[in-house]
């Protein structure tokens, strides 16, 4: 993907139909309330309920029901968040035609050593810090994967492109690895942020992504979470796909 090797990163349009994206977001919170019924019988129940309601009340209230959870106990929401790797419906994004096109155009003959890693939910609130991700490269978290490409779509909501918690890029930031320094946070990210003052050194960009809409990016591409002054948090998904192998076409610094 030629606009990947000379952009770092590269949006695509309504790769997912607004059927498809809802079936994911309903397997969702099908998923929430059976990994909570052992855990928190009342969180369960509420997961459950919601999934009765008409659209446009289901995905507010999905949004509201990872609120709740995550202000009730945090622990819970962390481990969600994580589990969600085992989420079935996460298969159905693999074998999206639309997805498998770029992946394997991406790594060409080496599309047969890709591994999907870790796909986890992202949660971004107003005034919640603890979830949120600093300026970051997904290739210092990978470092024995020579190449990677990964991709983050919004769930339940539309994200604006500014201020409403979507996803932050430094312009030309994927050109060489930063050296960084790594912050551990209880019941959030683990974060490597580079030792460099980004915002001074890049022009940023926060685009506009709706339900359906998928960001592609490459390991090396500094990025971050959005500020978030939307008082309805942001619910995402990010899914890395990496490979030891580098692609003959384009090899990261």
């Amino acid at each position: 993907m030629s606009i990947l090797k000379n952009k770092g990163y590269s949006i695509q349009r309504n790769v997912f139909t607004k059927t498809e994206i809802l079936k994911f977001e309903k397997n969702l919170i099908l998923f929430i309330s059976k990994f909570c019924k052992s855990k928190h019988i009342k969180i369960a129940n509420k997961a459950r309920s919601i999934l009765d309601y008409e659209e446009k009340e289901f995905r507010l209230g999905a949004i509201k029901l990872l609120e709740y959870i995550e202000i009730k106990n945090k622990t819970l929401f962390y481990e969600i968040s994580k589990e969600c790797a085992n989420f079935h419906s996460i298969d159905y994004v693999d074998q999206n035609k639309k997805i498998q096109s770029v992946v394997r155009k991406f790594f060409g003959k080496n599309y047969n050593t890709v591994q999907r890693k870790k796909p986890i939910m992202l949660f971004n609130k107003k005034n919640l810090d603890r979830l949120k991700y600093l300026w970051h490269q997904e290739s210092q978290f990978y470092p024995d994967h020579k190449l990677g490409l990964h991709i983050w779509f919004p769930v339940f909501r539309n994200v604006k492109s500014n201020n409403d918690g979507g996803m932050t890029f430094a312009v030309n930031g994927f050109k060489k690895n930063y050296k960084f320094s790594e912050i551990k946070l209880k019941n959030g990210w683990t974060q490597r942020v580079p030792k460099i003052d980004v915002e001074k050194k890049f022009q940023t960009l926060t685009p506009e992504i709706n339900r359906g809409d998928v960001i592609f990016f490459i390991g090396p591409q500094l990025h971050k979470s959005d500020e978030q002054y939307n008082n309805i948090p942001r619910v995402s998904f990010v899914i890395r796909y990496l490979s030891d192998v580098y692609h003959g076409a384009f090899k990261p610094i």
